[in-house]
C-alpha cells in the first residue's frame, strides 16, 4: 500500500521519523536521564565486577558500547536491507526496540542499576541502528537538488517536537504536588511518554515509506549477498575521491560536535555548577536555536555551496571551543550553548545531504549510508575517549580546568576539519559524475 502513496506523502513522513525519535536524544542522551542516573547514582559505582570512579564514567562507556555495536552490525544488515528489500522493515525493527528500551527505563534505580545501564544501551542502538536505514531514504525519495531542504527540515521537526515533549515533562515535574510524588517520579514517567511518543509518531512514517522488493533467498544467502553488496559499494566509494575526502572531513569534524553534544550537560553542571533546572534551560535554547540554524544554513548552501556552509559552522564550533576555555561569567554558558545549538541545526543536516549529494546513481542507499553511519558512531567513541582520557588525566587540577583542557582538544579537531573541508573546494561541484579540476 505504501507504495502507492505520493512521493509528497512519502517525503512527509520521513520527516515526521525525525519528529518521532529526537525526542530520544533530546530527553534520554542530554537532559533527563544523565540527571536521573546521576541522582540514584551519585558517586563511584560497581557494575559486572568493573569499578567505576563516577557514574559519568560508567554512563559514557556504555554509550560508547552501544555505538561500537552498531558499527559492527549496521555495515551487513544494510546490505542485507538493500538486496533483499528489507530497508523499511529493519529500521522499523531498530526503531521500536530503541522506543520499548525507553520505556524500560521508568525501572531503573540506584537498586537496578542493570536496567539503566543495558536500557540505554539499547536505546542508542535502536535510535543508531534505525538512523542507517531513516537516512538511506533521503536518497531514495528526495530529489538531489531539494535533499539540503528536506535534510534541514528533518532536523527542524525533531528539534521542536523533542523540545515540546521535554516542556511537557518539566511541566509535569512542577505540577508533582497534584500527583503526591518526587520529581524524580515524574522524570522516570518521562521516559515512558519518550518511548511512547518515538513508537506512536514512527506510526505515521512507516504506514507511508515503500516497500521494498522482497527476495525469496534464504537468509544465509542474503547475508552473503548483503556482504558482497557491501564489498561492492566499498569498491565504489574508493572510486570517488569527493566521497572519500567527504568521509574524512565528515569523520574529523563530526568527532568534534557529537562529543560536545554528548558533555555539554556535564561541562554546564560541573565548571559552572548548574543546577537541573538551569540545565534544561541551556539545552532548550540549543534545540529552538537549532531549527533556525538548519534553515539559515540550508539558504546559506543555496547560495553560497555546501562545503562553505559546512565550514562556516566548523568555525562556529571552533569559536565557541575558544570561548569555553576562557569563559568565567553565567552568561557566556548561555551564549555557548546558542552557538551550539545554531551550527548544530546547519552542521548535521548539511552533512547528511552533502553526503546524499555525492552519492553515484544506485539502489544501494542503505549500504552507502552505512559507512555513513559508521563514520559517524567511530567518531563519537574516539571523541568521547579522547574527551574523557584529557580529563582524567587532568583531574588533579583545579575545579573545571580538566574540562577545559578537553575542550580545547576538541578545538585542534576543528581546525583539523577546517583544512579537510578546504580540500574539497578543489572539486568543480558537489556533482559525483563531474571530474577534478
Amino acid at each position: 500500500m505504501a507504495n502507492n502513496i505520493s512521493k509528497q506523502k512519502q517525503i512527509k513522513g520521513w520527516v515526521m521519523f525525525d519528529w518521532a525519535n529526537s525526542a530520544y536524544n533530546l530527553v534520554i542522551v542530554s537532559t533527563i536521564f544523565p540527571g536521573v542516573f546521576k541522582n540514584f547514582l551519585p558517586k563511584e559505582v560497581s557494575f559486572l565486577g568493573i569499578h567505576f570512579e563516577s557514574s559519568d564514567s560508567l554512563y559514557t562507556y556504555a554509550l560508547c558500547f552501544s555505538y561500537l555495536i552498531i558499527s559492527i552490525m549496521t555495515p551487513v544488515l544494510s546490505g542485507i536491507a538493500d538486496f533483499g528489500g528489507y530497508k523499511k522493515r529493519y529500521m522499523q525493527f531498530f526503531s521500536t526496540m530503541g522506543s520499548l528500551a525507553c520505556i524500560s527505563l521508568y525501572f531503573f534505580d540506584s537498586q537496578n542499576v542493570w536496567i539503566g545501564v543495558f536500557g540505554a544501551i539499547i536505546a542508542s542502538i535502536g535510535f543508531g541502528g534505525s538512523l542507517v536505514f531513516y537516512n538511506g531514504f533521503l536518497s531514495e525519495l528526495v530529489p538531489k537538488k531539494l535533499h539540503d531542504k528536506v535534510s534541514a527540515k528533518g532536523f527542524s521537526f525533531g528539534y521542536l517536537g523533542s523540545s515540546l515533549l521535554l516542556i511537557v515533562i518539566i511541566v509535569l515535574s512542577k505540577l508533582k504536588g497534584l500527583f503526591n510524588v518526587e520529581a524524580i517520579e515524574i522524570f522516570r514517567f518521562g521516559f515512558v511518554l519518550v518511548g511512547l511518543w518515538w513508537f506512536g509518531w514512527a506510526r505515521w512514517t512507516f504506514s507511508v515509506l515503500p516497500n521494498g522488493v522482497k527476495s525469496d533467498l534464504p537468509k544465509i544467502q542474503l547475508a552473503k549477498k548483503g556482504f558482497n553488496e557491501l564489498r561492492k559499494v566499498w569498491g565504489q566509494i574508493k572510486e570517488l575521491p569527493r566521497l572519500k575526502r567527504f568521509l574524512s572531513a565528515f569523520f574529523i569534524v563530526d568527532l568534534g560536535v557529537q562529543t560536545i553534544v554528548i558533555i555539554a550537560p556535564l561541562f554546564a553542571i560541573n565548571v559552572f555548577k548548574l543546577d537541573s533546572s538551569e540545565l534544561i534551560i541551556i539545552v532548550l535554547i540549543m534545540q529552538f536555536v537549532g531549527i533556525a540554524g538548519a534553515a539559515i544554513f540550508s539558504k546559506i548552501s543555496k547560495n553560497k555551496g555546501n562545503i562553505f556552509s559546512l565550514s562556516t559552522a566548523t568555525v562556529v564550533y571552533l569559536f565557541l571551543c575558544v570561548l569555553a576555555c576562557v569563559a568565567n561569567q553565567e552568561w557566556m554558558i548561555y551564549l555557548i550553548a546558542g552557538l551550539i545549538g545554531f551550527a548544530m541545526g546547519g552542521i548535521q543536516s548539511l552533512f547528511r545531504s552533502t553526503y546524499s549529494k555525492l552519492l553515484p546513481e544506485t539502489d544501494d542507499h542503505a549500504s552507502f549510508f552505512s559507512f555513513y553511519d559508521i563514520t559517524e558512531k567511530i567518531s563519537i567513541v574516539v571523541g568521547t575517549f579522547v574527551y574523557a582520557s584529557v580529563a582524567i588525566l587532568a583531574s588533579e587540577m583545579n575545579s573545571g580546568f580538566a574540562e577545559r583542557i578537553g575542550v580545547a582538544i576538541l578545538g585542534l579537531f576543528f581546525i583539523i576539519g577546517l583544512i579537510l573541508l578546504r580540500r574539497l573546494n578543489k572539486f568543480k561541484s558537489l556533482d559525483p559524475l563531474e571530474e577534478l579540476i
